[in-house]
């Protein structure tokens, strides 16, 4: 073998060596890039799943918003339905009251109302105050001027109410106040339960 074979077969020794070394090189490089490629989709698919999850959370939440929202509507117009409904059925029992024409019903009516004040205020003579249809009442013949042994005085000026008595002291330091107005505020809560059963608005959440 002459020294140019000789050369010639360790070029080609080199090269094979060298083009091996770069397909070896390739492959690990395409390797890599698959790697690579592969977390970069998963990690894309993972940040789309994030995503999508807080967009669908962000929608229920809504949806929930909503809900509430329409829920709280609809108990605020029953509640409001049911209040319209028993300050009309207040009013109407006032009026009635106030309108009686049973001078004998209206007279037993003032006199039980009265003694009830002068219970409560405990004092041995009492004032009365009135309105001015009471006033003819309490002032007729057959009105009492005692009631319990407690003797009364009818004051001259008149209250502004659909009926029944203010009761205090000589002094005024101690009153009851037993007008309709009165006794129906005293009264209602439960009144307002009574009438809201009978109209038929007390069901439904948030309702009492």
């Amino acid at each position: 073998m002459t020294d140019n074979d000789n050369l010639d077969a360790l070029i080609e020794r080199v090269l094979a060596k060298a083009r091996d070394e770069a397909e070896a090189m390739t492959e690990r490089a395409e390797r890599a890039a698959a790697r690579e490629v592969s977390q970069a989709e998963e990690q894309a698919a993972k940040r789309l799943a994030a995503a999508e999850a807080v967009v669908r959370e962000a929608a229920l939440e809504r949806r929930r918003a909503v809900q509430a929202e329409v829920q709280q509507e609809e108990r605020r117009a029953v509640m409001n339905a049911r209040e319209t409904a028993v300050e009309a059925v207040f009013a109407s029992a006032l009026e009635q009251l106030a309108s009686s024409d049973d001078a004998a019903a209206r007279r037993d009516l003032l006199v039980r109302l009265v003694g009830q004040g002068i219970e409560a205020v405990g004092s041995d003579s009492v004032r009365v105050r009135l309105n001015a249809a009471d006033q003819a009442v309490a002032r007729a013949a057959e009105f009492p001027k005692v009631i319990g042994e407690v003797p009364l005085t009818i004051d001259d000026e008149a209250v502004a109410v659909s009926g029944g008595p203010v009761v205090s002291d000589a002094a005024g330091r101690v009153v009851f106040e037993n007008t309709f107005e009165a006794r129906l505020g005293r009264s209602h809560e439960r009144l307002r339960r009574r009438v809201a059963e009978m109209l038929g608005l007390c069901g439904g959440e948030g309702v009492q």
